[in-house]
């Protein structure tokens, strides 16, 4: 519908003056960089105020990473509201009348499959010889478990961390384009274009990146969480290396 039409059309026009005059995803390279720095400064200031338990820690400083998040594209959006209030007036371009595309979403349905099998008797002594076998067998799995908890809890934090930085970065043209137009243009193109759909630019900013700070944050209190069963007592990564050196 019109109203769409006209936001996106917006948002793909300002995307492309973006990516032709400046450099967003470099731009929201520094931008991640400072979070993730005041993301490790919060974890620290809050280990020494007494936040012992990593994985809530890990919660909390990925919280005031993300309150600091928001308040930078604040700034990039004040910084740069005069580069793009000059937008040039394209109304022209955009049909008065048309219709908009509407779209299904496909459903699938799985249907589960089952089976029978007849499991042959077996005799007493050879119950007792599977049985004794089995138990080894399950030590082994744990100490193994044991033994790659904290190499894959570290894996998981920093993979969980990079990705969702790449995402946030690869996306930053569009991010940045939805921002100008909800926060820097939303009312001279809304006077261009009546009944064009606006946002609040702090809607559009949660709505971007909201999931990837959140699932990152829940992986990497995951990993603080199975590192405090490995070393009972640890505060730190530093603390579990410690204990994984001693261990070992």
């Amino acid at each position: 519908m019109r109203p769409n039409f006209s936001r996106l059309n917006e948002i793909h026009q300002i995307r492309g003056r973006l990516e032709r005059e400046g450099f967003p995803r470099l731009q929201m390279l520094f931008l991640v960089s400072i979070t993730g720095a005041a993301g490790f400064l919060a974890s620290y200031l809050l280990l020494h105020a007494g936040l012992g338990e990593m994985w809530m820690r890990y919660l909390v400083a990925f919280g005031i990473a993300y309150l600091i998040f928001l308040g930078l594209l604040w700034m990039w959006l004040r910084t740069s509201a005069s580069d793009y209030s000059d937008f040039p007036d394209i109304t022209n371009s955009i049909p008065t009348r048309g219709g908009g595309c509407t779209g299904k979403g496909g459903e699938f349905g799985g249907g589960g499959a089952s089976g029978y099998f007849d499991q042959p008797a077996v005799s007493t002594s050879m119950d007792s010889a599977y049985s004794s076998s089995d138990t080894n067998m399950v030590g082994e799995a744990f100490g193994a478990a044991d033994e790659f908890a904290i190499p894959l809890a570290l894996l998981a934090l920093v993979g969980m961390l990079l990705l969702s930085s790449f995402y946030v970065i690869y996306s930053a043209p569009i991010l940045f384009a939805e921002l100008l137009v909800d926060g820097v243009l939303a009312a001279s193109l809304y006077r261009r274009l009546r009944g064009l759909e606006t946002r609040h630019w702090l809607e559009t900013a949660i709505r971007r990146t909201f999931w990837p700070f959140v699932l990152t944050a829940l992986c990497v209190a995951c990993a603080g969480w199975v590192m405090a069963l490995y070393a009972p007592g640890a505060v730190s990564i530093g603390d579990v290396l410690i204990h994984v050196k001693q261990a070992g």
